[in-house]
């Protein structure tokens, strides 16, 4: 059973931050840690020092020939708490256990990738190093930062008001600060007496078309160039043929030239980069341009256009159900948490709720981590200079209008360190022309900018996307992305890209 339906969340994988993981069998979805080294949101950048700093301690000891002590901090076990993986069936799949693990360290020892200066991060092993590929360096990265997992998954279950067991032993996750591994006593999820770790469905990747590896790095890129270099020498491999307007074609396939050299082969790829290392470079620039979040379509495979107007006709009637008032404010904010993922995804992830700031004297309804890498939310800090790596959000289940206590409530939480753009919502308003005018003040004050949106707003975006044909998930984001568009210009007063 997915998470969703044990805990009854009444959700689907697109109302939802985290991976709706089926705890009884694996998703053949990985982590991938050059994925999380180009994220710019606060969670992978935290998650990504802490496995840097591991592979970095590592690379120290190899380049101090401390080797026996480099092959003891080398040692993993396979994360079945995560449910991810390459099984068929269940939750064991292809491990990276004690033995394995040795075997990984030896198979890196023999390649002298790490002599030669080809691996300088984490995710160049599976590029260099035989026998290696995704589900491996996933199951590495996963148990390096094990603890921020824990801890995102401690954060959704809050979110979702799930019942975590106390003080529950972890397995071991690296430690930044001592440079070692370690494991502690944590609040967990826990199914059926085994541990369950959450994955933000917004950093995992499928093997399937993914443009980091090393297939991909030798045929477009290696095999560019021998191609032309054998063009260039005129070799054997060249074909000619006379085209109908009597011209002249030289080719080369580039079969031909990958059987000749061997260029899948990754002892090739490590002697041609160390010798044509801009290849590499070039490479790596390509996929960081091309990499982008799953969708959810992506994510479940068999996701069809029933289940996303379903989704659809649940968010609306939601708003059509629950009452104003404070008996149903939880419903509302929990409506808004799944509506919100549901539009902003990828942009915005990793909600949180009642985040505590100012050593708990203040709480804030929601937040989210900006993950935006274009568009709207990108350029808010890029282009406008307002500070929003986290995203705020003020949830009013009020049957009044909103007023300067509620903005000023929101106000209060902006800080150039934490963020200085924020969502006003609440469900209807007399006087739009007043609120409109007072949360420009607060941007021309203070550069604080409160954008505020009521059901219709959502409603309106919402039925639109049930009329639309291309059920696309990238459409909803685009259409919500609009409608903020032209709140800025109205809170702004001036034009918004």
């Amino acid at each position: 059973m997915k998470i969703s339906e044990i805990y009854n969340l009444k959700r689907k994988q697109n109302e939802l931050d985290f991976v709706d993981i089926d705890t009884e069998n694996d998703m053949p979805l990985f982590l991938d840690p050059y994925f999380l080294s180009i994220r710019s949101d606060r969670w992978s950048i935290s998650a990504h020092r802490t496995l840097e700093n591991f592979f970095q301690y590592m690379l120290s000891l190899f380049e101090n020939n401390r080797i026996d002590e480099a092959r003891q901090n080398f040692r993993f076990s396979e994360p079945h708490e995560t449910c991810l993986g390459l099984s068929k069936s269940g939750t064991k799949g292809k491990s990276l256990g004690n033995d394995d693990a040795t075997k990984l360290f030896q198979y890196i020892l023999d390649s002298g990738a790490m002599d030669s200066g080809l691996i300088s991060h984490v995710n160049d092993i599976k590029i260099f190093v035989d026998n290696i590929s995704h589900d491996k360096i996933s199951d590495l990265t996963t148990n390096v930062i094990r603890k921020h997992l824990i801890e995102y998954t401690q954060d959704q279950c809050d979110l979702h008001g799930i019942e975590l067991m106390k003080s529950i032993a972890t397995r071991e996750y690296w430690d930044i600060r001592s440079k070692s591994w370690i494991s502690s006593h944590e609040d967990m999820l826990v199914v059926n007496d085994k541990p369950i770790l959450l994955i933000p469905k917004s950093i995992v990747c499928r093997k399937r078309g993914y443009v980091y590896d090393s297939s991909k790095y030798a045929r477009h890129f290696v095999l560019n160039f021998l191609v032309s270099e054998e063009l260039r020498m005129n070799t054997s491999l060249v074909n000619v043929s006379k085209l109908k307007n009597g011209s002249i074609k030289r080719s080369v396939r580039k079969e031909e030239v990958s059987s000749k050299y061997g260029a899948y082969k990754k002892r090739f790829l490590r002697g041609f980069t160390a010798e044509h290392p801009q290849f590499y470079e070039d490479f790596k620039s390509n996929a960081k341009n091309k990499i982008r979040p799953l969708t959810n379509e992506e994510i479940l495979e068999d996701y069809t256009d029933d289940f996303y107007l379903q989704i659809i006709d649940s968010l609306i009637d939601g708003f059509g159900k629950i009452k104003k008032g404070t008996n149903d404010a939880n419903k509302f904010h929990e409506h808004i948490i799944a509506t919100m993922t549901f539009l902003f995804y990828p942009n915005l992830m990793n909600p949180v709720k009642e985040k505590e700031i100012h050593e708990g004297r203040k709480r804030i309804d929601l937040t989210f981590d900006n993950a935006a890498e274009s568009g709207y939310f990108f350029n808010l800090s890029t282009v406008k200079d307002i500070s929003s790596s986290y995203i705020f959000v003020e949830c009013k289940n009020y049957s009044k209008d909103i007023a300067n206590p509620e903005l000023d409530q929101l106000n209060g939480r902006f800080s150039l360190n934490r963020g200085k753009m924020g969502f006003m919502i609440f469900r209807d308003c007399e006087d739009e022309a007043t609120l409109f005018k007072r949360c420009s003040d607060y941007y021309k004050d203070n550069k604080n900018l409160i954008i505020p949106l009521q059901d219709k707003d959502f409603l309106n975006v919402l039925t639109v996307l049930k009329d639309e044909s291309d059920k696309d998930s990238n459409i909803p984001q685009e259409k919500m992305l609009n409608t903020l568009t032209k709140k800025n210009n109205t809170v702004l007063k001036r034009k918004y890209k």
